[in-house]
């Protein structure tokens, strides 16, 4: 299982932190080591914790993407010193849809 939580959080970063630098593209080092750090605790709290707690994988999507948005968003409004609410949604929203077709093309091929 431990495995399969950090394969998880790699492909997580490999889609998400590329779609947040060209988000934030005047602050993309920034914005990398806050997508990173987002990433990391959303990533792990879904694959370590929810996933114990919800009995259906559409619960757990549907509760874990969704706080994984929010959290992320936020996160980047405070970290960001040029875009607002909407832009970091905008962001969150992109890099998990990316992070969600990566994942599951890796777990389709694999």
């Amino acid at each position: 299982m431990m495995r399969g939580v950090w394969i998880a959080l790699a492909i997580t970063l490999t889609a998400e932190v590329p779609v947040v630098t060209l988000l934030y593209r005047s602050q993309w080092m920034r914005m990398a080591a806050t997508c990173v750090a987002a990433n990391v605790v959303t990533n792990l709290w879904m694959n370590m914790v929810l996933i114990r707690w919800v009995h259906s994988y559409e619960s757990y999507l549907l509760i874990g993407e969704s706080a994984a948005l929010c959290v992320e968003a936020l996160t980047y409004v405070v970290a960001s010193r040029q875009r607002g609410v909407t832009w970091a949604l905008l962001a969150s929203a992109t890099a998990n849809l990316a992070s969600f077709a990566l994942g599951n093309l890796v777990r389709y091929v694999g």
